[in-house]
C-alpha cells in the first residue's frame, strides 16, 4: 500500500471509503454522469446575479469548487486528475487563508500551504491533530501536484499520471472531511460561510444516472 492508501485508510470511515471507491467507478467510465455526482455532495458555490451566475463569497473558499466540479464531469477523466486534484488543494488553502487575521479578498499566490498550516498552529487556531493531518494530505497530494520532481521515477512511462483515478478520489473525499473541519472553525470566527457541505447521503453509495 503506497502512502496516500495508508493515510486514506487511517483518516477515512468505512462510508467515506465505500464513497471514494463509487466515486472512481463513475469517473473511470464516461457513461456515467460523475459531474452531478459531484455537485451533489460539494457546497453550492455560485449565486445568480442580474441573470448571470457568479462565484459566492469568500471568493478563495468557493471557486476552487467550481474547477473541482467541471473537472470531475469530463470524460477521459484520466487525463485531468492533476489539475482535478490542484483544485482541491486550492479549496483548502483558500479555507486556511480565511483563518488568518486578514486574508485577500480575491484569490492569487497563498505562499507555501505547510507554513500556513504551522502558523495557524502555532496560534492555536488549528488543533495539532487537524495541523497533522493537513501536514500529511499536503505531502500526499498537494506538493507532488504542483511539483513533477516530487515522485520522480527514472525513466518513467510518458503516459504514466501523476495520480490514478483512485487517488483522486481519495482525495476528494479527504478534502471533504478537512473541509467540514475548516468550515466549522471558519464560523466560529466570523467568516461568512453560507454555503455548507451536505450531510452524507447513502445515496451516494448507488449507482448514479448515465451521461
Amino acid at each position: 500500500m503506497n502512502k496516500i492508501g495508508s493515510f486514506a485508510k487511517k483518516f477515512l470511515d468505512e462510508r467515506e471509503l465505500s464513497l471514494a471507491n463509487h466515486l472512481t467507478e463513475l469517473l473511470e467510465d464516461n457513461k456515467w454522469d460523475s459531474g452531478s455526482f459531484i455537485r451533489s455532495i460539494i457546497p453550492i458555490y455560485w449565486e445568480k446575479i442580474e441573470q448571470r451566475y457568479r462565484t459566492i463569497e469568500p471568493d478563495p473558499i468557493y471557486r476552487p469548487l467550481y474547477y473541482v466540479h467541471s473537472y470531475g464531469g469530463l470524460a477521459n477523466f484520466e487525463n485531468n486528475t492533476r489539475i482535478f486534484i490542484i483544485n482541491i488543494c486550492g479549496h483548502l488553502e483558500g479555507c486556511l487563508v480565511y483563518l488568518t487575521p486578514f486574508p485577500p479578498k480575491y484569490r492569487g499566490p497563498l505562499g507555501p500551504f505547510g507554513k500556513l498550516v504551522g502558523k495557524l498552529r502555532n496560534q492555536k487556531v488549528l488543533s495539532d491533530d487537524l495541523a497533522n493531518k493537513l501536514w500529511r494530505f499536503n505531502d500526499s497530494f498537494n506538493i507532488p501536484s504542483k511539483h513533477f520532481n516530487a515522485q520522480f521515477r527514472s525513466r518513467s512511462r510518458l503516459d504514466e499520471r501523476t495520480f490514478s483515478i483512485y487517488e483522486a478520489a481519495l482525495a476528494f473525499v479527504m478534502m471533504r472531511k478537512l473541509s467540514i473541519q475548516l468550515f466549522r472553525l471558519l464560523k466560529g470566527r466570523g467568516v461568512n460561510i453560507s454555503a455548507q457541505w451536505p450531510e452524507f447521503n447513502e445515496d451516494w453509495l448507488t449507482i448514479w444516472p448515465m451521461t
